[in-house]
């Protein structure tokens, strides 16, 4: 037997009266509540992005786009500072 999901958060959402039509048959049709069927349509929504999120990803890796450059390790939290200074070098303090 499952045990039941703690609640967690309420979620008030405005549908349109399409969305709400179809989530109100999609409920009555499968026989679940609502929040049922917004839990396995929020479920598969994520695994659908992240499935996405992932192929994305192994498409740039496979094609040698990620970690093709070399530069510094710290450049996340320098790059500011770094095209400011080769701007400056380029056009002059302004």
């Amino acid at each position: 037997m499952t045990k039941p999901r703690k609640t967690i958060n309420r979620v008030n959402a405005r549908l349109d009266a399409e969305s709400a039509e179809k989530l109100a048959s999609l409920a009555r049709d499968e026989g679940k509540s609502v929040s049922d069927v917004l839990r396995v349509a929020i479920e598969r929504y994520y695994e659908q992005a992240r499935s996405a999120h992932a192929a994305a990803a192994g498409i740039l890796e496979r094609n040698g786009f990620i970690g093709c450059a070399d530069d510094d390790r710290d450049l996340s939290t320098t790059y500011k500072r770094r095209l400011t200074e080769s701007l400056q070098r380029k056009h002059g303090h302004r």
